[in-house]
């Protein structure tokens, strides 16, 4: 089905507001305005719950989407001028939607013109509400991405960065050594994300060759460098030159 093209005057066609002003102008005098109230309900309603039993017959199979959005009065009434209807539109915050030209003596088509920018302005809300629940979707999805580990660690101070880096670490050489590789997994996953947290002059990286390299040279180069960062937070610079020398030449040792 072809919608019919409606203009926004207030609001905008990507965000409707789910409450309007649906305004025509008198096909033979275009100053004259004509306007009904649309309103997209928030729920929805089985309308057949409200109808007395003998009127049942005539509402007939009419389901609880049927009320879900609707125009009153269902034939435009004369509104006066578009000045005082804009104005109108401004102090409610509801959107304000030219429908077209229209016949007001010819009572059929004019309700059928409502009807077509209830279903216009329908879509376009529908569409909106589709956008932002994909944007809830993402957001749920990203929140659901972020570990309990990774919250505490952003909550942590330096000190406490680096007190749980050293148990890390602890942890990861004990899987190292004991070939428990589901252990290590987890232990450098976690190293890595502690890693995030802290500024890149700590060398997370190499701290985590040396813990799962092995052997003595890589326990001593990673006691030191855990040492570089106690040094580093509490600006011993002196000593933190000191452990870089004796970093370096255990790797160029190393690479020999």
């Amino acid at each position: 089905m072809v919608l019919m093209d409606i203009v926004f005057e207030n609001g905008t066609r990507e965000k409707p507001k789910g409450h309007a002003f649906l305004f025509f102008r008198n096909a033979s005098n275009p100053d004259d305005v004509y306007a009904s109230y649309l309103v997209l309900l928030p729920i929805n309603v089985d309308v057949s719950k409200y109808v007395p039993p003998f009127l049942m017959g005539q509402v007939g199979e009419l389901g609880p989407k049927d009320l879900a959005a609707f125009a009153f009065p269902p034939v435009p009434e004369d509104v006066g001028n578009y000045t005082e209807l804009q104005k109108l539109a401004d102090i409610r915050n509801d959107d304000l939607v030219f429908c077209g030209n229209l016949d007001i003596s010819d009572v059929g088509t004019s309700m059928m013109k409502v009807t077509e920018a209830v279903h216009a302005y329908e879509e376009l809300y529908s569409q909106y509400a589709t956008v932002l629940g994909e944007k809830a979707s993402d957001s749920e999805a990203e929140l659901a991405g972020i570990s309990v580990n990774e919250v505490m660690y952003e909550l942590m101070s330096e000190s406490e960065k680096l007190s749980e880096l050293t148990k890390l670490v602890g942890k990861l050489r004990y899987a190292v050594e004991g070939h428990d590789s589901i252990l290590a997994e987890e232990a450098e996953s976690d190293i890595n994300l502690l890693g995030q947290q802290l500024a890149d002059s700590h060398q997370v990286g190499r701290l985590l060759t040396a813990a799962k390299s092995g052997g003595d040279k890589g326990e001593r180069l990673t006691d030191l460098f855990l040492k570089r960062s106690f040094h580093l937070v509490h600006e011993e610079y002196v000593k933190m030159g000191t452990v870089e020398a004796e970093i370096n030449e255990i790797e160029s040792q190393t690479s020999q």
